[in-house]
């Protein structure tokens, strides 16, 4: 069944992708016929083709957007960021774990293991032939795992990601997934082009909206299939290390990923953007995770796990949904619990994945101890909100350099909603206040020589000030920023401690010899991430060929133009063209003969049954027949007597019309000409005779 299952899915898989090309080749097939008209019109009535810099410059860039989408579909997929090979001798027990479990489960095992810096675990498979043929397998696992699970918990982790091999759910996942993030690259660089500047209005909006739509469907037809391998993966380790473990492992990898994505993005990359990191990475984040707090934080997560901002495209089922069912699970034998001893006896791979891990950012950095680091960590947290609060009061009218002083006056003014406004915008701007006098005080005692700042994993930063052991200085300071009659007791408290308010704040870091500077300081506006300087560069070079196509496009126009005959405005016909009707001049008639004459063609055609009417002897003129009206009912037909016009070089429809005193209509029924007003020299037209004589007043009909 499981073959069966996995056969049904790779067919689903390739049966998306190709929609995705034939999509897309429809798209371009559009694009190139509609191109292609132009250019022929071009040729054919270049007077009427004026409007090809919209087609042809609109139509590249979107073009090649959509052509580089195509493209990336075929890449191999990447390993996650700063993954890095573990050999067999380097950990020699994580391998023999891992082949072990590969067993149990019935299943080829991994031929390569990655450590990566996150806290997860996955597995890929390079599939050959579309996925129709196996290939080789990589399982990459997270260091903070491999470090902070437990034993039992570790299994079952790994036991989950084998379950994706035992299930082959690999062999196309590879290639959905690789479907998924082309559709996502191809919507990315045609909203890109459809936004630039330096693109034409063109195309990308309309081949954007039908990518998206059929990437709307990609996903949501492909995510009930990968949601559905996740809960038969849960159920690869529940068979294996039971309900109750499984359970407990996926509430603790909830709550260490939590915890060490805000190691990550609080505490490590900002100092380091200072230049500074700490020796071992993962030591500080033992550090953090050793915190009573924090340890308390985390139980609450694992007991209460919610996912945050959940994306509703996530491949995984939501995980209060995945804990049921597990849950709901009948437990079996109890399984033999395993104390292993570290499955890592050599340190060089952490070493090489924290190098890899640091060396992302592109820019030197410093290493030092961890309890260096920590209080350059505090330091820099306190200078840069307190460097906040000093920049607000100057914009409230200071012309000298802002001091503890200078931000204590305003506040005894009551001007807490001035320097607000000029803070933050952020919720909470009250308790925002609070925080930034407490580091602006905090700094201004740091720099007298005392007090100290010192590394909260809960707050960021906290004031080790001896003389006031009970903390009574950071109600003192909460007091003032909400009421201005707090700032005297404020005052009266720091006078205490032996501190100058009106000397300057020292905003530099005393951990190191260093300026301080700002550690959350939103990118520059001329700074962006390397997939839009990437599609930024790409475009540049798309926009070169655009020019260059429009150009040759325009030099083709011109040449065809400059040939082309201006009383042919509208293409010629492809088809035979039907020679010329000829008509014979009128022979002459005797003066006074009672009958008007009558425009005579060569080989008259007699009505049917009926002879034709005999004529005046060498007239040529018919004679009276008999009334036929009483036979046949015939309406009463007026017809006017005409004359030939030859068409001369220049002349229009409109003009002759003028000058015989006609309409364009009447000499294009009488001329079987039907809607046309195409002329050429030389031809002949029908106009009535009554009408005004050729060259005569006829000046004014142009």
């Amino acid at each position: 069944m499981t073959a069966v299952l996995g056969w049904l899915r790779g067919l689903l898989a390739v049966g998306l992708l190709a929609g995705f090309y034939v999509v897309s080749f429809a798209l371009l097939a559009a694009d190139a016929t509609l191109v292609a008209m132009m250019l022929w019109l071009m040729f054919e009535a270049p007077g009427r083709a004026g409007n090809w810099a919209l087609v042809v410059g609109g139509s590249v860039p979107a073009v090649f957007a959509l052509l580089y989408g195509i493209v990336t579909v075929s890449r191999a997929e990447e390993h996650p960021p700063g993954a890095v090979a573990v050999r067999r001798d380097e950990a020699p027990a994580l391998w023999g774990l891992v082949e072990d479990l590969a067993r149990q489960l019935r299943t080829r095992p991994p031929s390569r293991i990655h450590l990566t810096p996150e806290a997860n675990a996955s597995v890929s498979e390079e599939a050959r032939l579309l996925g129709f043929a196996v290939g080789e397998r990589t399982m990459h696992l997270g260091v903070p795992l491999l470090m902070w699970l437990k034993p039992m918990e570790l299994r079952a982790v790994l036991c989950h990601e084998l379950g994706h091999y035992a299930g082959r759910h690999t062999r196309f996942g590879a290639l959905t997934h690789r479907g998924a993030a082309s559709l996502r690259s191809t919507l990315f660089r045609l909203r890109m082009t459809a936004r630039s500047e330096q693109a034409l209005p063109g195309y990308a909006w309309l081949f954007q909206a039908v990518i998206g739509g059929y990437a709307w469907l990609y996903l949501r037809l492909s995510l009930a299939v990968r949601r559905r391998q996740e809960l038969e993966a849960d159920a690869e380790a529940v068979a294996a290390v039971g309900p109750a473990v499984t359970g407990e492992a996926l509430r603790a990898v909830h709550a260490l990923g939590i915890t060490w994505a805000g190691f990550v993005s609080r505490y490590l990359r900002p100092v380091q953007r200072l230049g500074f990191v700490p020796e071992d990475v993962f030591e500080a984040f033992a550090a953090m995770v050793d915190d009573p707090l924090v340890r308390e934080r985390m139980a609450e997560l694992r007991e209460n796990p919610v996912e945050a901002g959940r994306s509703p495209l996530d491949s995984h089922p939501p995980l209060a949904r995945r804990l049921a069912l597990i849950e709901a699970r009948r437990a079996g034998e109890p399984g033999v619990v395993v104390e292993e001893g570290p499955l890592l006896d050599d340190r060089a791979p952490v070493a090489r994945v924290q190098r890899k891990m640091l060396a992302a950012s592109g820019s030197p950095v410093t290493a030092l101890p961890r309890a260096t680091w920590a209080d350059l960590a505090a330091e820099a947290f306190a200078i840069e909100l307190a460097s906040l609060l000093l920049e607000a009061a100057r914009g409230t009218g200071v012309t000298a350099r802002p001091t503890l002083g200078t931000v204590l006056d305003l506040l005894e003014r009551g001007e807490q909603a001035e320097l607000v406004r000029r803070l933050t915008d952020a919720p909470g701007p009250e308790e925002q206040l609070a925080e930034a006098l407490y580091a602006v005080t905090g700094q201004a005692l740091a720099g007298a020589g005392r007090a100290r700042w010192v590394l909260s994993w809960t707050r960021g930063y906290l004031l080790d000030c001896p003389q006031d052991p009970g903390g009574r200085l950071e109600d003192l300071v909460a007091a003032a920023a909400r009421d201005r009659a707090g700032v005297a007791a404020l005052r009266a408290e720091l006078a205490r401690l032996g501190l100058d308010v009106e000397a300057p704040v020292v905003l530099a870091l005393r951990a190191v010899a260093a300026p301080a500077g700002r550690t959350t300081v939103p990118r520059a506006a001329g700074h962006a991430s390397d997939l839009v300087v990437e599609e930024l560069g790409r475009q540049r070079k798309v926009a070169r060929v655009t020019v260059g196509a429009m150009v040759a496009t325009a030099v083709v126009w011109v040449v065809a133009l400059v040939g082309a005959d201006p009383s042919q405005p509208y293409p010629r016909s492809s088809g035979p063209v039907p020679p010329a009707a000829t008509f014979p001049r009128y022979p002459p008639y005797p003066q006074g003969t009672p009958y008007a004459p009558e425009p005579r063609f060569t080989g008259p055609l007699p009505a049917p049954g009926l002879s034709a009417p005999p004529s005046r002897p060498g007239s040529g003129v018919p004679l009276p027949g008999p009334d036929l009206t009483r036979l046949i009912p015939l309406p009463s037909l007026v017809l006017p007597v005409h004359r030939l016009h030859d068409v001369a070089p220049g002349d229009t429809l409109s003009g002759i019309a003028c000058r015989y005193g006609t309409t364009v209509e009447q000499l294009q029924e009488i001329n079987g000409m039907g809607a046309g007003t195409g002329l050429t020299a030389g031809q002949r037209l029908l106009v009535p005779a009554s009408g005004r004589k050729a060259g005569s007043s006829g000046a004014d009909c142009g």
